[in-house]
Order: C-alpha cells, then structure tokens, then sequence
C-alpha cells in the first residue's frame, strides 16, 4: 500500500461532512474531477470503498464508518507534530438541525468559549444525519427535536417549544383565529424535506383537526419562510424559539390553544464521551440556557 496521504484524509472527512462531492469541490476551491480521483486514489490506497452514491449525494459505506474516527485521529496527530510548540486543543463538534442553529447553538457555543479552550466544529444535517454521525462517533453533541434510542448514546431532555402559527401582518387570523381548523382554508408554507421530523409532527398535530394543509410552497429556510409569510404568499408554523425576530421579519406569531402543538428539545452525545470534562461542561451550560427559558 502507498503512504497515506493526511490532505486525502482531509479531503475524504469533508466529503463525508459534506454528504456531498459537488459541495465539498465548491468548499475547497477544486474541480469535482480532482475530487473524485482523491477520493479513488485513497479507496485504493486503503483497499476498500468510502461511499455509495445516493441521488442526493453520497454516504459512508460501512469501511467509510469505520475509517472515519481514526481519520480525524491521524489528521489531528498530524497537526499536533507538525505545532510541536502549541498546546492540544480539543475541537468540540456540534450537529443540529436549522431551528436550533439559529437559536440555541450559538448562545451555548459562546459561553463553553468562555470556560475552555476549544475549537469548534458546526454542521447542519438532517434527523437521520445526526442519528449515523452520533452512532459512528463523527460528532459530540446533537440538537435534536426528535428522541434517539441507541444503547451507545445519552440523550437527556429539556422542556419543549411551543410551535406557533406565523402569518403576515394584517392577516384575519391575527385579531381572530377561530379555531385550528380554519388553517385548512389558507396556502401554508412548509419544511421542503417530507421526511424531517418537524415536518412529519406538524402533519400528524393538524390531522387531529382535520386539516391537511394546502402546501403551496416548500423551503428548507426558516428565514426564507419567515420571508415568504411576510410577502403573504401563505402561512406556516414554527418553533417558538425561532420567532424572536418576528416583527423585524415582518409576521406575526400566534399562539395555538392546544398545548400539543409543540416541539421536543433533545441533548444527545456518544456514550464515549459521557465522562469526559468537557463533555459535563457543555452539558451544564446547555442546561442552564434551557433553565433559563
């Protein structure tokens, strides 16, 4: 086997963040060919294939997984030789989905910046992103609307946010919403991914009303949401949490009568890290913001 080389290696934990070959070249500044023949020539080098195709990208395949944390541990010792005269810096990575990357995740972030030196590694993905990457150890901490039951991750629950209904300003609803049911009569705006958790709740919290909203319109922004109920191209719901800005935004946040229309807020990290200072410090201080709600 040739010598590996660490900017593959590199190269190959990008692509797996990334799910994607087109999106990492886009990152790196390379073509999507130089990519690919990286990506080939490690898989050969090691002897076995990193990833499957998908029609939205790629994914590890089961060596990919397991190559994966000793990867970053040979990136990382790589580094440390190479900053013989630099102390270790533990990089802490963190995986939530938009609503809480827009709320929660920073305010958390900062403050573990003020108690411990670390770097820090952020991403956005998917319910079943974050549920592969905790289980391969790929990341520390995950924000999470939705439970994850696996015997090698902890997961510990704080209250959860309302989900409010989000209409423009002037709209009827704002000074008379007379019931739940009268959603059905309006275009709504929705998640883009019919499979996302959030996506899936709200369909099943209106069903109990008999409403299957008119989905006029699909986006995987919350701010282009916002956005596009401020235009009154239709309405939508969301996390509270992410209604902070709403009369900056131009909409207005309505509050539903039944207590059910509401979102879990997960914490879950790899059990191989429970123990660890670091990991009981975030935990702490993501446990005092949720107090603090």
């Amino acid at each position: 086997m040739e010598r590996l080389e660490t900017k593959d290696l590199e190269l190959f934990l990008a692509v797996a963040r990334n799910r994607s070959i087109s999106r990492t070249a886009d990152q790196l500044y390379m073509s999507q060919s130089t990519v690919t023949n990286r990506l080939q020539r490690l898989e050969r080098d090691l002897g076995c294939q990193l990833f499957t195709r998908t029609p939205g990208g790629v994914q590890l395949t089961e060596e990919g997984k397991r190559i994966y944390p000793l990867a970053e541990r040979m990136v990382d010792l790589e580094r440390r030789m190479l900053e013989p005269s630099k102390r270790a810096v533990r990089t802490l990575r963190v995986m939530s989905g938009r609503a809480f990357v827009s709320t929660d995740v920073p305010k958390c972030l900062h403050q573990i910046l003020q108690i411990a030196e670390v770097r820090l590694q952020v991403r956005m993905g998917m319910y079943e992103d974050m549920v592969e990457a905790l289980i391969g150890n790929q990341v520390d901490f995950c924000f999470l609307g939705e439970p994850i039951h696996h015997p090698r991750v902890r997961l510990i629950e704080y209250p959860p946010d309302a989900i409010d209904l989000v209409v423009p300003r002037g709209h009827r609803f704002v000074h008379d919403l007379p019931s739940i049911g009268a959603l059905a009569e309006e275009p709504f705006i929705a998640f883009a991914d019919t499979t996302a958790p959030f996506r899936r709740r709200i369909a099943m919290l209106l069903a109990k009303y008999n409403v299957y909203p008119d989905v006029r319109m699909e986006l995987d922004s919350i701010d282009g949401i916002k956005a596009m109920v401020a235009q009154g191209l239709g309405i939508s719901l969301l996390p509270r949490r992410t209604l902070h800005d709403a009369d900056a935004k131009g909409v207005v946040a309505i509050p539903l009568s039944d207590p059910q229309f509401c979102r879990p807020t997960f914490l879950a990290y790899p059990d191989a890290i429970e123990h660890e200072e670091l990991t009981k410090a975030f935990i702490a201080i993501v446990t005092q913001h949720y107090s603090e709600k």
